[in-house]
């Protein structure tokens, strides 16, 4: 991270928020504070009002909103942001869908979220849901196909360690 704490010790805004430690302040549309058409997002970025968890999903979600503004045409130079036909950009909301996180020896904690319903499981359950989930975010059958077979592979003759 030396390109984001070279820019926290050249901007004087992002000096004057400490809790920030290290990472780039935004404002709710994830621009960087102090530094005019400049963009954070992911683990390099905080929002004081909201603090955001240093995950994957939450950069994710970040990439696909800027993404969406930029593609439409919308005018950072304002305090809220707009459009040509004078919408005003609606600020960043994450949109927590749960924590998968692998534990080792087939086992996993699945904390899923879909509304107000909750789907909490830990060990060979928790392991089953982690991998649907993974195998549902691949981008097309082939993906899933290899995937899968790659999965097979590991289970019945272990880990390829002759790559490095």
């Amino acid at each position: 991270m030396p390109l984001v704490l070279d820019l926290v010790s050249r901007v004087d805004e992002q000096q004057k928020i400490p809790e920030a430690r290290g990472r780039l302040t935004v404002d709710r549309w994830l621009r960087v504070a102090g530094a005019p058409g400049v963009f954070a997002l992911g683990d390099c970025s905080f929002l004081a009002d909201t603090p955001y968890p240093a995950t994957a999903q939450v950069a994710s979600q970040q990439g696909y909103y800027l993404g969406r503004l930029f593609n439409r045409g919308y005018d950072f130079g304002r305090d809220v942001p707009s459009g040509g036909g004078g919408d005003l950009a609606k600020p960043f909301q994450f949109l927590n869908l749960g924590v998968l996180a692998y534990t080792g020896q087939g086992k996993a904690l699945a904390q899923i979220e879909a509304g107000k319903s909750k789907f909490e499981q830990t060990g060979t359950v928790g392991w089953v849901a982690w991998r649907a989930v993974y195998l549902s975010k691949q981008v097309s059958a082939r993906n899933q196909f290899m995937v899968i077979f790659d999965w097979l592979k590991t289970y019945f003759f272990g880990r390829d360690l002759t790559r490095f």
